[in-house]
């Protein structure tokens, strides 16, 4: 991300209520990644995926409730477009039906609804956060503060060490440390570029479904069901619309 800083050379303004407000987007940006595995853990992924991912019509809702932002009838279909197409994507009927109990129903609901909460609130004050200059610095250290917070909540709360040993996990960590720096970056610079868009952009970085569907299709052999490809189908064309909004 410090790249960037060939492009922009700005500093932000490190006063009490930036550095209180960087510290908080920290903690629950933490509290969010937390629950988030948690759910994916002990949760059914065809249930809590769907419930997480669907954040961005609660932002829409914050943000047109305390932003002010606008909604045009084609920002409405966009919307709807989208958030439908992660749902559809994302659920597994299939696999609900085939080992559904009600405790499943419990199980990594609770966490998938609070990620939707964190994050729903958390993503439109996150967008106005970074709309001044200087806002690739706060990305930088919104995750040292997340890093730092982990760390604490791992060796205190939990009293356990880190538990990273073996090249392998090292070397597949940093490979996924670097994808991740990379969709945080542009998402963050959507947000900071972005003006009345903030449901539009939400709704575009939340479309990972999308890729996990077409990955395991391609190197997992697995068969998507009608419904995925109708998902697949309803966000690709909420995607194309959505630069005209």
């Amino acid at each position: 991300m410090a790249i960037y800083f060939f492009n922009d050379h700005s500093i932000p303004s490190f006063d009490l209520k930036n550095i209180i407000s960087i510290l908080l987007f920290g903690f629950f940006n933490m509290v969010g990644y937390l629950a988030l595995y948690k759910a994916f853990e002990v949760g059914k992924l065809s249930i809590v995926s769907p419930i997480s991912s669907s954040y961005a019509i609660l932002a829409s809702l914050v943000s047109f409730l305390f932003f002010g932002e606008t909604f045009t009838s084609l920002k409405i279909i966009t919307l709807v477009l989208i958030i439908c197409g992660i749902i559809l994507t994302a659920l597994d009927i299939k696999g609900i039906r085939n080992g559904l109990n009600l405790r499943d129903l419990s199980k990594g609901v609770p966490e998938a609804l609070l990620v939707f909460l964190i994050f729903g609130i958390y993503v439109p004050f996150w967008d106005k956060f970074l709309g001044g200059s200087g806002w690739v610095i706060w990305v930088i250290l919104v995750r040292i503060i997340l890093a730092f917070f982990l760390v604490i909540y791992r060796k205190v709360i939990q009293r356990k060490d880190l538990g990273i040993s073996g090249k392998s996990l090292i070397y597949l960590l940093i490979f996924v440390a670097f994808f991740e720096a990379l969709a945080l970056f542009g998402s963050s610079w959507g947000y900071h570029a972005s003006f009345n868009t903030t449901s539009i952009v939400t709704a575009v970085t939340s479309t990972y479904p999308l890729i996990t569907a077409i990955l395991a299709f391609i190197f997992l052999k697995e068969r998507l069901a009608k419904y995925q490809y109708v998902g697949i189908a309803l966000i690709i064309l909420g995607l194309a619309i959505s630069p005209f909004v």
